[in-house]
């Protein structure tokens, strides 16, 4: 076990009562752990366990073990496992040096025991075991992928690039974007929790699907991809067949992150896209566009002032065709939001802004769907550029 000694404890403990958040951040290559209660978002301590370069986090609340990918850009990626508390601080279990350029997980199998890994570099989907966090922490498989020749957008698509980890509502198929081929690769869990490869899903061509999300409406499936290269939603029908052999997806829609007939400016990437908790809201975010703008609270000097900020873009689900309508266009509290998530109530979003050293947690009506004001903020990560990069509330 690493020494206790890398974990920085910068103020006391929050309360039994706190709600708690978990942050990542390259520049100060830490994990944090965060208080919010009320308007107040303050830093209980940070961990420098996960390695260099921690970036997605996976929760199991019900086991109290937090898992953090380290991409190891600059030397050895890992994954790390740590117990949970309710006071916030994290006590680290084990560190497993995995392949590199790790970028999104997912927990699957029976008793949620396995976790299914998305290798970005190094063009590989691997799982592992974590029956036990500790010394039961094990990897499983390891497939790696190559292109016979570069893609629609040579630059980008050099080679496969599996970018995310989703796992679908029955428990029984895992799906990766893959931004690098222009597919969804498609896995079955099947006996004991093993993972075969069954047909992708063919993107649009250059695209880059980047992640993806589920929404459940009554007796049918939608599935989600926010595509990097083009800046665009595709949504999917998701069938079941009844024999358990791999679903059907029919592409219904793709059309811009902004929504119909909508455009971004030259340098925009999709980022994340989350299904809210009721299943009935799509909300992507879209970094390197700063065309709205938000109130200077975080500078008590320049309180007048106000500062850039990248877009959090909402659109509500036909609960019968699967089809979104734009909500909202909102700030997402900063620069380059590259990793949002909502609380299980859905009233209250928490946006990293890898180019701020920000996290701010955003208020949010659950039966409209609108996002309102920053009702706190703290700053996450030390330096220029590639600050806070994923945040996720303990719960």
């Amino acid at each position: 076990m690493p020494s206790n000694a890398k974990l920085l404890s910068l103020l006391l403990a929050a309360p039994a009562t706190a709600e708690i958040l978990f942050a990542t951040s390259y520049n100060d290559h830490a994990v944090t752990s965060l208080n919010l209660q009320g308007s107040s978002l303050s830093v209980i301590s940070k961990n420098l366990d996960c390695g260099s370069e921690p970036t997605f986090l996976t929760l199991d609340y019900a086991k109290s073990i937090l898992y953090c990918l380290n991409e190891g850009w600059g030397g050895s990626s890992s994954l790390t496992s740590y117990k949970t508390s309710p006071s916030g601080q994290l006590e680290t279990i084990k560190v497993l040096p995995v392949l590199k350029s790790p970028v999104s997980s997912t927990l699957y199998g029976a008793n949620r025991t396995k976790l299914a890994v998305a290798h970005y570099d190094t063009s590989a989907f691997s799982t592992f075991s974590v029956a036990d966090a500790g010394a039961g922490l094990a990897q499983l498989s390891q497939q790696t992928y190559t292109l016979p020749s570069p893609a629609t957008v040579p630059e980008r698509q050099d080679a496969p690039h599996l970018h995310d980890a989703v796992l679908d509502p029955t428990g029984k198929f895992i799906l990766v974007p893959d931004l690098g081929s222009d597919l969804v690769r498609v896995y079955q869990v099947g006996a004991n929790d093993a993972v075969t490869e069954v047909s992708p899903i063919k993107a649009v061509a250059g695209s880059g699907p980047r992640h993806a999300a589920f929404a459940k409406a009554g007796r049918k499936t939608f599935l989600y991809t926010l595509n990097e290269l083009s800046n665009t939603i595709t949504g999917y029908t998701v069938t079941y067949a009844k024999n358990n052999k791999a679903p059907t997806f029919q592409r219904i829609f793709d059309f811009s992150s902004h929504g119909p007939g909508g455009s971004v400016p030259a340098g925009t990437k999709a980022a994340e896209i989350r299904v809210s908790p009721d299943n009935k809201f799509v909300i992507v975010s879209s970094r390197g566009e700063n065309t709205l703008t938000i109130p200077n609270t975080f500078d008590a000097s320049n309180p007048a002032t106000t500062l850039p900020s990248d877009p959090l873009i909402s659109f509500k689900i036909n609960a019968e065709s699967g089809a979104l309508t734009l909500v909202q266009t909102a700030p997402a509290g900063g620069r380059n939001p590259r990793g949002f998530s909502l609380n299980k109530k859905g009233n209250l979003v928490a946006s990293a802004l890898q180019d701020d050293n920000r996290v701010v947690i955003i208020e949010r009506n659950v039966r409209t769907g609108l996002l309102g004001k920053i009702v706190a903020h703290a700053t996450v990560g030390e330096g220029a550029n590639n600050g806070p990069n994923y945040a996720v509330f303990n719960e």
